[in-house]
């Protein structure tokens, strides 16, 4: 507590330990802007190469070089390995991560087109197949299922494609 109303602090010691404590925390916000620019400076770089190392991307995409590695191994993004310790990334390949698949069929299920869809009971009733099955043929067949409400749809021209290739369907 200040001792009048003239002075902020109640003591010359406690005054200096404040001084201190704005003279540190401005070169802090200092600092931190610093870096800032130096981080938004070299990602300016890297979104300006073609390829790119793994850790490059790992940089570009806010991840560690493990999570790179992972999506490489599981097709996700495409690498190419110039020797045994050099693996590049087409920078184009990491922008298509964040592109939106494309739906081949744009009728998207809603309240007024339910008709046209089952959801996956259904389709697990109708072509008597478990939910492990039905969720693994649909993931390698790039079936787009959609969510309303509840429950996960599927439009049925897209099941019939893949049970009756030949025939009329469900």
């Amino acid at each position: 507590m200040a001792k009048t109303t003239v002075t902020r602090f109640c003591s010359h010691i406690c005054n200096s330990r404040n001084y201190k404590q704005k003279a540190r925390n401005q070169k802090l916000a200092e600092t931190k802007q610093v870096v800032q620019q130096i981080i938004s400076h070299q990602i300016e770089e890297l979104t300006a190469l073609e390829f790119l190392s793994v850790k490059a991307a790992a940089k570009l995409l806010g991840a560690s070089d493990k999570i790179v590695y992972t999506m490489i191994r599981s097709g996700r993004l495409k690498a190419t390995n110039l020797s045994v310790r050099k693996t590049v990334i087409n920078r184009a390949d990491i922008d298509r991560l964040f592109e939106l698949p494309e739906i081949a069929d744009d009728r998207k299920p809603n309240s007024s087109n339910l008709s046209e869809c089952c959801h996956m009971g259904e389709a697990q009733t109708i072509y008597n197949i478990s939910e492990k099955a039905l969720f693994e043929i649909l993931k390698r067949n790039d079936v787009p299922k959609y969510r309303v409400g509840k429950f996960t749809y599927v439009l049925k021209a897209h099941l019939g494609k893949i049970f009756n290739p030949g025939g009329s369907h469900a």
